[in-house]
């Protein structure tokens, strides 16, 4: 978790201190949408999903017919961030 967090503030610039840091993990949901990425998230007893959508890509992992489950929601939205931060740098979207 500590690599994803530093990746996330060499990306993003945005310090998540740990995995109960929701509050500064959903910075990054307000960046994603305000790239016009619609974020899901999905949680149910034992079921933590994200994925995220774009009128130019579809979705991350949908589309795929992949099920984007992780160990924590946090954890889902760092990286959907981290994927969407790839994408940009390849010039996808």
């Amino acid at each position: 978790m500590r690599e994803l967090l530093r990746r996330i503030h060499e990306e993003y610039g945005i310090d998540i201190k740990d995995e109960s840091d929701m509050s500064s993990a959903w910075k990054l949901v307000e960046i994603l949408e305000n790239k016009g990425w619609v974020i899901y998230i999905i949680t149910g007893r034992g079921r933590k999903q994200v994925d995220a959508w774009h009128p130019n890509f579809g979705s991350l992992f949908a589309q795929f017919g992949e099920n984007p489950g992780f160990s924590s929601i946090l954890e889902g939205i760092c990286n959907v961030a981290l994927l969407v931060r790839e994408l940009e740098k390849r010039g996808v979207v």
